[in-house]
Order: structure tokens, then sequence, then C-alpha cells
């Protein structure tokens, strides 16, 4: 139920990086006309579009009943060019998982599912191998009383 996303640039830098998992919480058509200044949302770059940017908001600016928002990067040097209708917010942000988005953009990579499906399988046949390798370098027997015959005995 959470917008989750993968930060790509560093517009927003200290407070998200590039390579975080921002996690936002969801809001209603009602809820996006009740924003703020200084809250960070997350929304389309245009209507119906699926790339989305996570700015801060700078301005409200009302046009006939109709709320829009003016946003910033935190480390651009002037606000975007163009108010954000209210319709395009799709989130709130809650959180970040710091450098999360690495991991996830990793997981995509068949090599790395690969060995993430691997390992168990490997862990589960390496287990009898080393108990084999280890019963051929043990000596037939370890058993003291099968030994002492063979041992030297030393005169007082």
């Amino acid at each position: 139920g959470h917008p989750v996303m993968v930060v790509l640039s560093g517009s927003m830098t200290p407070v998200i990086r590039t390579g975080d998992l921002v996690i936002d919480n969801p809001v209603t058509a009602a809820e996006t006309n009740n924003l703020h200044v200084g809250q960070i949302i997350s929304f389309r770059s245009a209507p119906g579009s699926s790339t989305i940017f996570t700015h801060r908001i700078v301005g409200v600016t009302t046009t006939g009943g109709t709320f829009s928002y003016i946003t910033k990067g935190d480390a651009n040097n002037a606000p975007d060019t163009d108010p954000r209708p209210a319709k395009d917010v799709i989130g709130v942000f809650d959180r970040t998982i710091p450098r999360g988005g690495y991991i996830l953009n990793a997981l995509h990579q068949p090599l790395v599912l690969g060995l993430l499906l691997a390992a168990p399988v490997l862990w589960f046949i390496a287990g009898p191998l080393f108990e084999a390798a280890r019963a051929k370098d043990e000596p037939a027997s370890r058993d003291p009383a099968t030994n002492a015959g063979n041992a030297e005995a030393e005169a007082p």
C-alpha cells in the first residue's frame, strides 16, 4: 500500500541520496488538497507518466479551487518550472532505506538472482561433502584400548 521508489538523482541530498529506497505514505484525492509547505511529496512528472519525482513543497497555489504545488529539490538552486497539480501527487515522504535501491536493483540482475537461488542448494551439498572428507582423514580407530597394544612401554 505504500509507494516505494528508487532514487536516481541527488536532487534531494542530503535528506534523500542517490540509491536510497524511498517509502511514501499513500494519499487520497482529498488529502492531496491539504498538503503544506515543507512536506516532501512524490508526484508524476506529467499526467499519466511513469516518471516520478520526489521533491519538497516550497509553495502552494490555488486556481479556481484547484490546488497546485511548487516544488524544489533541496540540492537544486531553483524551484521546478511547473507547479504540480494535486491530482499528480502519489505519496507523502515517510522514510528512506539507505542504499536500499542498490540492493533492489541488484536483485533484478540474473547473475545475482541465480547465485541467491543456488546458495541453499550449495549449502546442503557442502555439508555431506565436508563430512565425507573429514571421515576419510581420520584414523581407522580412535579407541584408546585398541591403540594401547601398539604403545611402547617405558622402563621406570
